[in-house]
């Protein structure tokens, strides 16, 4: 039995990003192929499965130089008669050939048996070999993709792509999210020019947003450069995002600004990687909180409601006036909901405000 090479790719990213980034391709919203994996063999390798044909090869990932990571593809393993034989009903009624159904008439069942084995290994082979530009095309969506050798023509190619993605929060409070973050983006030179549209069942645009709004349609458009987000509420207080894109392929770098935006409010987050120890038992990667403090302060408000939004917005200097309409309370309603965060988090979480800068903050009402 022959085996190919091994198989490569190279990624700009260290090697714990795109484990956890690869861990998420397999959660149900994306595994449409129903691919899984074995916990960790040895570090940061996986075994691969496919529900039909079993095993499909090993996948390891391997840090080098310059913050990048190559991800290793090793074939399948050679098929014993016994597993072989496990498959003898699917294969023989789809995709054993002549020769093997011959060679099981006529009782010589050595050759029945390779026969089977070969057939077996070569759709393993094949499953691995779809694996593989399915895991490269779900990886974009969490910002891991292989640098080009001309970056310039890759961003110009054209796209269309549709994902999905779910959030925590409701579509109300990604509407008031995803506002807020393309008038800030407005203000940057590269996206003047950048045009947004939101819809409430299919109602014109809005300026109030609603907190019971479901579904929500956002548009995001820029020169022939489309994003069309429908977002719309799960169980719990999720969100279900359906993003299609539309232009070029430069559309990704700016869904990779939407989706760290969102990271980094908490709303989404990739899944932890798991540490192997030395009885062979995999337990999650404990995260040291003194290493890795919370800069924002908004991010210590526990994610209730529009709590953090509300608290965020007060470190950007908004009047309750004003947060009241980002978050579709009223402005009374604000002002007890800061006064008590401010009694359970503390002054330095939810400062007084100083009067010069709430009279700054008037002066940039919107």
């Amino acid at each position: 039995m022959n085996f190919p090479p091994e198989h490569t790719l190279t990624f700009h990213t260290n090697p714990e990003r795109l484990i956890s980034s690869s861990l998420a391709c397999f959660q149900p919203f994306y595994n449409s192929e129903e691919f899984s994996h074995s916990p960790f063999l040895e570090p940061f390798t996986f075994q691969l499965f496919c529900k039909k044909w079993g095993d499909i090869g090993q996948m390891t990932c391997v840090g080098m130089p310059a913050n990048q990571t190559m991800l290793q593809f090793k074939p399948p393993m050679a098929v014993t008669p016994e597993v072989a034989l496990k498959y003898k009903e699917v294969l023989q009624n789809e995709y054993l050939g002549p020769r093997g159904r011959l060679a099981e008439i006529l009782g010589e069942e050595d050759i029945y048996i390779c026969t089977l084995s070969q057939a077996l290994y070569e759709k393993r082979l094949e499953r691995q070999q779809t694996f593989i530009p399915w895991l490269i095309r779900t990886l974009q969506i969490f910002g891991i993709r292989q640098q080009p050798s001309n970056l310039k023509l890759y961003l110009t190619e054209l796209t269309t792509e549709q994902f999905i993605f779910p959030i925590t929060g409701t579509p109300a409070q990604f509407a008031v999210m995803i506002h807020q973050f393309i008038q800030v983006l407005q203000n940057e030179p590269e996206y003047n020019n950048l045009k947004f549209q939101l819809l409430i069942a299919g109602t014109k645009e809005l300026t109030y947003i609603p907190p019971t709004a479901n579904p929500v349609e956002v548009k995001i458009s820029q020169k022939k450069n489309q994003i069309g987000i429908h977002a719309h509420l799960l169980p719990a207080e999720k969100t279900l995002l359906h993003v299609h894109l539309n232009g070029d392929k430069s559309l990704w770098l700016f869904w990779d600004k939407i989706r760290d935006e969102l990271e980094k409010l908490g709303w989404f987050s990739l899944p932890e990687i798991p540490a192997q120890t030395s009885s062979g038992e995999v337990k999650p990667v404990s995260k040291p909180q003194e290493v890795i403090p919370v800069v924002e302060p908004w991010m210590n408000i526990t994610n209730i409601g529009a709590n953090r939004d509300i608290v965020r917005l007060w470190h950007q200097g908004l009047t309750c006036a004003q947060i009241a309409v980002r978050v579709g309370l009223n402005e009374k309603t604000i002002l007890n909901r800061i006064n008590q965060l401010r009694k359970e988090y503390g002054v330095q979480i939810i400062p007084y405000r100083k009067s010069n800068l709430i009279k700054k903050s008037k002066d940039q009402s919107s």
